[in-house]
């Protein structure tokens, strides 16, 4: 998960000697790019919800989450919900999971690559519509609660490593976009990680949200016909 709150990051110590195993390192994004849109759209919150509306969201958001969203007006509103939704958790850390792990690569040597591309991850990005997304965040600040336990109870099924239930919330968080968010973003890496040189050991990070359900990862590349073996390493 790309969060910093400790209970994840606990996770590193089961999951370090892995890395160190490996021939190569793969995240979903190669953490060593410059993280600058190459699509050149600008938006404005502000212009898409009234003002009287605009600045109770504001106080609203500021209240529940201690975020001044208008500084991130200018983002497309998936982002702003994310930056919402992190919040939610704590940040014990100074970079998130995967950040972390991709650093602990680099320290010992592993070629790191990522399964996507920062213009293809954009592309998909700035192909939503961002005005029923204006909306949303305004539900969102009226009903604070909602996206507060949503996030808690994602941290929650994801140190559980229960991958399909989490895959579920995300799912129904996603609504209409899951095509686009979740299905789309799943094929692309899929098709990375099948075209692998099978003789090599790869460690691969990806969010949880992306392994399970019929368009998942794991099923994907089962189609493709690799094998996967799940490893326990969180004690129930």
């Amino acid at each position: 998960m790309h969060i910093r709150d400790d209970r994840a990051h606990q996770l590193c110590r089961h999951l370090y000697p892995l890395i160190a195993e490996c021939d190569e390192y793969f995240g979903e994004m190669d953490l060593e790019l410059p993280d600058v849109s190459p699509v050149n759209t600008i938006y404005d919150m502000r212009k898409h919800i009234v003002p009287k509306v605009y600045e109770k969201m504001l106080a609203q958001l500021e209240k529940s989450f201690g975020i001044n969203i208008d500084q991130y007006r200018h983002l497309h509103p998936l982002m702003i919900m994310s930056v919402i939704s992190t919040s939610v958790l704590k940040s014990d850390h100074l970079i998130s999971l995967d950040e972390q792990l991709w650093q602990f690569a680099k320290d010992h040597d592993k070629p790191t690559a990522g399964l996507e591309s920062y213009e293809e991850q954009f592309r998909i990005l700035h192909s939503i519509d961002p005005v029923p997304l204006y909306k949303q965040l305004v539900r969102i600040s009226q009903s604070p609660a909602v996206i507060r336990a949503q996030t808690r109870k994602s941290l929650e099924l994801y140190m559980a490593g229960r991958i399909h239930d989490l895959y579920m919330l995300s799912k129904s968080s996603m609504q209409d976009l899951r095509k686009l968010v979740i299905y789309q973003r799943n094929k692309n890496m899929s098709s990375v990680i099948t075209q692998l040189d099978i003789s090599k050991k790869y460690f691969i990070t990806v969010g949880a949200g992306h392994l399970s359900g019929k368009f998942g990862l794991l099923p994907l590349i089962k189609r493709a016909g690799w094998k996967t073996i799940p490893l326990k390493l969180v004690e129930h």
